[in-house]
């Protein structure tokens, strides 16, 4: 097994979190960008919505104002005709009959009384022929409506309250203008009910399947509605804070949750012939619709960028982390054997220190040197003497765990770190080292006192000798001197305190 995969340790992460740090910097502005056009699209949307809610609403508006107005010039001729003003009422039905065939949107024309009773009316084509609805028309008193309440006393146009019309059941409002006798006194008034149903439709006509459309009276009652009409016209909102947002105003925009419990992006303007409301509104879910499927184009150009530059992090990612390997092999270990250098001792030493005080955890430390080395590669050469280094490195290596720590100290001198590893394990551990060296063939050994290459060990351990990472292999060191003294080929275990004596193994 090769020796620098046995030693390796763990490798710093500061390279990875700068790695980290350049892809979340490439990323950044691409998020920023992204945010800053979504923001983009969503604002271009929300205004293009506007301006769409605002035309529709006017649009709307201008209509229905040309509807009353229109009405507003018939009432008006029909009001100053010679006929009517002399209650000539035979006379005057088939000029009604002709202005309701003439007019589609009027489902009903009559004149009505100072008592509000209906002196003549004429109704659409589909009650004309109905009896009931004639007989209706002749007979009726209006006289509890808003209409005939307005109409009664007004100088001009006035406009009556959303009801369902008591001849054809039909939802209408009605216009009314005041008739005067050729003395001048009030007679009663001329009223149109205006066929909501036609406007209804018309504004199912004007209707995007994206946008909902109203008409509001004054009191926020419904007049039409391009969705769900049949459910929601005639209803009020009256109150409600969509209606308040509309007071007093000529147009605006806000938004809220419709009646059908939809949010949407509102629009309104008022009328000028009636105090209505025309009401526009876009689904905000159409508007986030159309903002994400804008970002998705966006995307899809921006990502497959992103996705090169992200490949190209990897790759340049690649190159750097090998090169830091690299360095880290020139600066932290020793180039000779592939162990662990004297700077990476005092990295591992403090660090798994603090580790076992923390921990209350024991650590050992074994200090090897191979026995007179000098003589060795004198005689045999720095070739072999590299050789003999090597080969002992890799008995440590292979000897220890893969959490221990070897380290080539200097020269010939070898240190062992040993975490969570007591006194008795760490000698036991230095003898079997002290025998495989011993056993192991070296080229040149022959020429030895002892006729073969062998290593002395010290061994001191973490806390009973010291606690500290120089004392610690001080002990180890002195109880390496203590083997050499003893003759060598032998391992000397610290005993108690600094101060205590040597117990010599070997």
């Amino acid at each position: 097994m090769d020796i620098r995969e046995r030693c390796k340790g763990k490798q710093p992460l500061a390279l990875k979190y700068r790695l980290l740090i350049l892809l979340v910097v490439m990323v950044l502005p691409f998020v920023g960008f992204s945010i800053y056009k979504a923001l983009e699209i969503d604002k271009r949307y929300t205004e293009e919505a506007q301006r769409q809610n605002i035309s529709v609403a006017k649009g709307v508006a201008h209509e229905v104002d040309e509807y009353i107005g229109a009405t507003g010039d018939v009432l008006i001729s029909v009001a100053e005709s010679d006929n009517i003003r002399k209650q000539n009422f035979t006379a005057t039905k088939p000029w009604l009959d002709r202005i309701i065939a003439k007019y589609p949107y009027y489902h009903l024309i009559a004149f009505v009384d100072v008592l509000g009773n209906v002196k003549v009316a004429s109704v659409s084509d589909v009650w004309s022929k109905s009896e009931d609805a004639q007989r209706l028309a002749k007979t009726l008193n209006v006289s509890d409506t808003a209409c005939y309440t307005r109409g009664v006393v007004a100088g001009d146009i006035a406009v009556g309250d959303f009801m369902y019309s008591r001849i054809t059941g039909l939802p209408v409002v009605h216009v009314t203008y005041p008739v005067y006798d050729f003395s001048g006194a009030r007679i009663g008034f001329i009223a149109a009910g205006l066929d909501l149903t036609k406007i209804q439709n018309k504004i199912l006509l004007t209707d995007s399947k994206d946008v909902v459309i109203s008409l509001i009276d004054d009191k926020g009652v419904y007049i039409a509605r391009s969705r769900e009409h049949k459910k929601w016209v005639g209803t009020t909102i009256f109150g409600d804070d969509r209606f308040k947002k509309m007071l007093g105003k000529k147009e605006g925009l806000y938004d809220a949750v419709s009646a059908d419990g939809t949010m949407r992006m509102f629009a309104f303007a008022t009328m000028k012939n009636v105090p209505w409301y025309a009401r526009s509104g876009i689904d905000k879910d159409v508007i986030h619709e159309k903002v994400m499927r804008d970002l998705g184009y966006h995307f899809a150009v921006f990502i497959p960028l992103l996705l090169i530059a992200i490949a190209g992090w990897l790759w340049i990612g690649r190159d750097v982390n090998r090169l830091h390997n690299q360095t880290e092999q020139l600066t932290l270990r020793d180039p000779l054997t592939g162990l662990w250098n004297h700077r990476k001792l005092a990295q591992d030493f403090e660090r798994e220190l603090k580790s076992a005080r923390r921990n209350r955890r024991e650590a050992a430390c074994l200090m090897v040197d191979i026995d007179h080395f000098k003589a060795y590669n004198d005689n045999n050469g720095h070739q072999a003497g590299d050789e003999a280094l090597c080969s002992v490195a890799n008995i440590l290596c292979c000897a220890v765990r893969e959490t221990d720590f070897v380290y080539r100290y200097g020269g010939e001198e070898f240190c062992v770190l040993l975490p969570d590893t007591d006194k008795a394990a760490a000698s036991v551990l230095a003898e079997r080292v002290r025998s495989n060296v011993e056993q192991t063939r070296f080229e040149g050994e022959e020429s030895r006192p002892s006729g073969c290459l062998t290593v002395s060990i010290g061994v001191a351990a973490y806390p009973c000798d010291a606690i500290s990472k120089d004392n610690l292999i001080s002990c180890a060191d002195k109880s390496l001197y203590t083997a050499k003294n003893d003759g060598r080929n032998r391992v000397a275990v610290r005993c108690g305190s600094a101060t205590s004596d040597l117990h010599r193994v070997g």
